[in-house]
């Protein structure tokens, strides 16, 4: 929860000097570079989170992979997070800060997971649904998961419903489990 709160404050510092500099959507470029790296190579969230490694070389590493691609405020900004000894958080920075960029526009961002590849009709018929709840714009992000084995899971925002058939069998165990009958009576 500590690393939440520190990564919002951060974020938001970044996320109001964007919007007095007029650069929010270059930044949010930037920001989700910096997520995708950390996302795709472990060894760059490893630097990140390592004591060993003293921040000027942990600056030299950023520096190597950065300095070329981000805009100047964002690489500055990385550079302060990382001379404050705050670089553990960079990633969860960049998601609250793409968090708040969506708020700011106005886009809700829906999760779709599936056992298989959704059709457009039924994609249409849910967004068609979910826009009775939000005059957000929806982004839509499709999962897909064989272990539902059917049947759909759809996160918005802080709720999930579910509907697939293993939440529909882990169910039934579960009522299997309880026992309303006792032996020997």
């Amino acid at each position: 929860m500590r690393e939440t709160r520190i990564a919002r404050r951060y974020a938001k510092a970044l996320f109001d000097f964007a919007e007095e500099q007029n650069i929010l959507e270059r930044v949010m470029d930037d920001m989700s570079l910096v997520l995708q790296v950390c996302k795709t190579s472990r060894d760059f969230t490893l630097v990140l989170i390592s004591p060993i490694i003293k921040f000027d070389k942990k600056l030299l590493i950023v520096s190597k992979l950065f300095e070329k691609h981000l805009h100047k405020v964002t690489f500055s900004y990385l550079q302060i997070i990382i001379r404050k000894k705050r670089e553990r958080y960079i990633p969860d920075i960049a998601k609250q800060y793409i968090r708040e960029f969506k708020r700011y526009k106005g886009i809700s961002t829906i999760e779709l997971k599936t056992a298989y590849v959704a059709d457009d009709e039924i994609k249409q018929k849910i967004l068609m649904l979910l826009k009775r709840f939000t005059d957000d714009e929806i982004e839509l992000i499709e999962k897909v998961d064989k272990d539902l084995i059917g049947g759909f899971v759809l996160n918005f925002d802080d709720k999930q419903f579910d509907s697939s058939i293993l939440m529909q069998l882990q169910q039934l165990k579960r009522n299997f489990d309880i026992n309303i009958y006792r032996k020997g009576i």
